[in-house]
């Protein structure tokens, strides 16, 4: 699949040196992210993403790792005393893009 997702983005005149053709995490840091949101969430879902303008990669691809509960984006639990649900656990997007 991934040879054929190359394949497919040059025949539309893709330069694939110049885009996103994975995105690679460090486990030490996604673990430790994963292992804090994963108990307010019962899916992770891999989206993916373009960087807007502005951005240093303006126009590639990447992925973003987003913590859902019962199909809405989790929220981390509400202070003691406070009200409301809490805050959206933020989407994870440390990755490098390789090339």
């Amino acid at each position: 699949m991934i040879t054929q997702y190359i394949e497919y983005m040059t025949k539309l005149g893709v330069d694939m040196q110049k885009q996103t053709q994975s995105i690679s995490f460090t486990s030490k840091e996604y673990l430790q992210w994963l292992s804090q949101v994963m108990p307010y969430a019962d899916e992770l879902r891999v989206c993916l993403g373009v960087y807007p303008e502005g951005y240093e990669n303006a126009g590639r691809i990447t992925a973003i790792l987003w913590p859902y509960k019962n199909g809405k984006p989790a929220v981390k639990p509400s202070l003691p005393g406070t009200v409301g649900d809490g805050e959206e656990e933020e989407p994870y997007n440390n990755g490098t893009l390789n090339p």
